[in-house]
């Protein structure tokens, strides 16, 4: 049904004469009058009772006349949601994820976005960063947050931040008494590290001890970081890990900065390079305002 049929009716319908309707729609009589039997032809119903002298409503016509308002208040909330969904204030987004970036600018990117657009349902999914890649090619998630990034013609990384690596010890570990130390300090300790076969900041922090001068001494090899931060806790060795992680580190143990430095390790955004929703267009501005605006790379 054309609506110009129903906002002809519902002004006549207000109005009850031909003429102040004609006059309120800005068109002649005729032309009004001729909308008006297209109206009731297709509903099959007479709407009105013309007479000289007056125009009333028939049974069907208050019918139409109560019914139509919600059909137009139907109609402005589809055109809402549409145009809410085409500049991506409401929709879903996945985003896939490491429990090691549950601190810093993802969760505080996540709360801004949360606030600024309420209607988008957005879902976290915790898994290996290769486990991310895959999702995104698979389309099943719209963008992840790992270290260290992937380079592949497919996905677009965009760089987040740069953290400094510091060693992880238990408060009462020998070391532990100095608030600064050397590289080669590490070179006679165990480690515990991320699972060398499934990350790749496992094997980035084990390149960054060869170009310090040694070979990590690596006893026990997982796969979760609260998984890692427990063995160090209980003794088994030492670790390397972002500075940021001293804020989910249970208590017992301390983190200590390394000098010389490290090389630091970068944070990234993974998306596919195709991928232009709208709803990661603001996802990925609101991080870019949280870091600077860092361009992708």
């Amino acid at each position: 049904m054309d609506l110009r049929l129903l906002r002809y009716f519902m002004a006549l319908a207000d109005e009850l004469h031909f003429g102040r309707a004609a006059e309120r729609l800005h068109i002649c009589q005729p032309p009004l009058s001729q909308q008006i039997r297209l109206l009731e032809e297709e509903l099959g119903t007479p709407l009105f009772e013309r007479s000289h002298h007056r125009v009333e409503l028939t049974a069907a016509g208050q019918m139409l006349k109560e019914q139509a308002p919600l059909v137009f208040e139907q109609l402005e909330r589809a055109l809402d949601l549409t145009r809410q969904t085409g500049r991506g204030q409401l929709g879903e987004l996945e985003i896939g994820m490491i429990s090691s970036v549950m601190v810093g600018v993802l969760p505080r990117a996540l709360h801004l976005f949360r606030e600024r657009y309420p209607q988008v349902n957005w879902r976290l999914h915790e898994m290996t960063p290769a486990a991310q890649v895959k999702a995104l090619k698979e389309k099943r998630i719209d963008a992840c947050v790992f270290r260290v990034g992937y380079d592949d013609p497919l996905l677009r990384n965009e760089l987040l931040i740069y953290e400094p690596i510091h060693v992880v010890m238990p408060a009462d570990h020998p070391l532990a008494e100095r608030e600064v130390l050397a590289p080669a300090d590490l070179a006679q300790e165990p480690f515990v590290a991320l699972e060398l076969k499934q990350s790749r900041f496992a094997n980035f922090l084990y390149q960054c001890c060869i170009q310090a001068g040694f070979t990590p001494q690596i006893r026990q090899q997982v796969i979760e970081v609260q998984t890692l931060l427990s063995l160090v806790r209980a003794g088994f060795g030492v670790a390397l890990l972002p500075a940021s992680i001293e804020q989910l580190a249970p208590a017992g143990l301390v983190f200590r900065r390394l000098t010389p430095a490290l090389p630091e390790v970068p944070l990234y955004a993974t998306y596919r390079a195709d991928d232009a929703s709208a709803v990661l267009k603001l996802f990925l501005d609101t991080l870019r305002e949280l870091n600077g605006n860092p361009q992708p790379l």
